[in-house]
This record gives structure tokens, sequence and C-alpha cells, in this order.
């Protein structure tokens, strides 16, 4: 049993069907690419897997239990960090500790504990306004992950970046999570982060979007950027990009 199964999930929104029929696997410390043109339904369909939206029709089923509509199983980080800015750094990133109801010192104490892991050691009591955006997104994905360490979603996090910080950020998550070994689903709209960091990618349609292509990636989670030079590579890039019908 897949650790994330989303079984045939379907969704109409403001009268439009939105979400055909979406069925996706994630297995135990995978890192699955979502792939799909804009307004195509992919954070609609990440709403569902967190439970905020209920679907049409459909289950998500996490670790064998049927988890659709519940709040809480999973962490889900959108496209923006979402930082407060009136709070220091060590403040944002222990909010889930908090709201679990463990004390604010201690909740402290225990994300402190995974700065220096994230490249945010030095900075707790700094505020969000005097930090870079890739610093931002560092702490937002400490955040995240604080909040449900097993299974993470992960919204184009990276969109925002300048193409040079990007890269940094790609690599720089690629040697977190062989650390800490998450589940990850991943919406991206770039196939070349797709392939670069993804175990499997996703390609969904337009809407109503479906499941258009599933790829395995053979050079997934690579030790460099040569990977780009495998001919397996453009092969697959291509094979991407014509599903996308770009």
């Amino acid at each position: 049993m897949p650790e994330i199964f989303v079984d045939q999930i379907k969704k109409t929104l403001g009268g439009l069907l939105t979400l055909g029929e979406i069925s996706i696997t994630a297995h135990d410390q995978e890192l699955v690419g979502i792939l799909g043109p804009s307004g195509c339904g992919k954070s609609t369909l990440f709403n569902i897997i967190s439970g905020l939206i209920l679907p049409d029709a459909g289950r998500v089923v996490i670790n064998g239990q049927d988890c659709t509509g519940v709040t809480g199983r999973v962490s889900y980080m959108h496209q923006k960090d979402l930082l407060l800015p009136s709070c220091s750094i060590l403040d944002n990133v222990s909010i889930p500790l908090v709201l679990k109801g463990m004390p604010k010192r201690k909740a402290r104490d225990v994300a402190a504990q995974y700065f220096n892991q994230f490249g945010l050691e030095g900075f707790e009591k700094y505020y969000p306004s005097q930090l870079s955006g890739g610093m931002r997104q560092r702490a937002a994905l400490l955040r995240t992950y604080l909040f449900a360490s097993d299974i993470m979603l992960l919204d184009e996090p990276f969109a925002s970046l300048d193409a040079i910080t990007r890269r940094k950020m790609q690599v720089w998550l690629l040697e977190v999570f062989r650390e800490l070994r998450p589940t990850v689903l991943f919406i991206t709209h770039d196939v070349e982060e797709a392939l670069f960091l993804c175990d499997r990618v996703y390609v969904l349609s337009e809407c109503p979007s479906e499941v258009r292509l599933e790829v395995k990636v053979p050079f997934c989670r690579p030790e460099s950027m040569r990977t780009i030079t495998d001919p397996k590579y453009s092969t697959l890039r291509d094979e991407i990009m014509e599903a996308l019908a770009i």
C-alpha cells in the first residue's frame, strides 16, 4: 500500500469540473512531482489531500487509512512563505508545535535544534523582513516539516526565487531530504526542476484535469548537474513537454 493513495478524486469548483478523475500514489520516502498547466487544479488537489476541502468523489488514503477531509495529517507549504512579519524566525517556525499544545518555550527549544540543519543558525532572532527570499523559504520549509515530518506537500516553493537562488535551494533541499527522508508531493511548472528533484513525475492535462503521463525518473536526486548531459534526460524532457503540449 502506498503511503499516499489519491483514488479517483473528482472536484467541481464554481460550476467548472476542475479535477476530472485523478489517481496518484507516493510511496514511503518518495519525492513525486506534479506538473500541469496553470489553472488545471494542482493546488485544489493539494487542498483535498490536506483535508481543507472535500472532493465530490474519490478518497485520500494515507498509510492504509481513509483520510478524506481529515486535516492535520500532512504538512502543506504554499507558494508564499506566509511568515508572520511581527514574529522572529524562531517564533515563526515554532508555530506548528505551539498549535499542537506544546508550551512556547519548549517549542522554541525543539525548533532551534533544526536551525543548523536548515541553514538558519544565527538567524533565530531575525524577522522575516531581514532575510533574503531563499532564507525565508528555508524557514517556511522548516515550519512545514515541524507540522508533520513524514508527509509534505510543497506547492511551487521556489517559484518566487531568481534562477541562481532557485538552483541553490534545489540542491540544498535534496541534501536535507536525504537526511530527513520524508514522503513529498511537489508541484512545479518547471520541467527541469521536476527531473532534477523527483523520483516520479505526474503530468496533468488542462481542466477537467486527468493524469496524462506518469514517468519514473532514472537519474533522480543526482550528485551533480551533469545529469543534464545524459541522453535519457533530453528524451524524458521532450516526452514531458509533449504531454504538456508545449
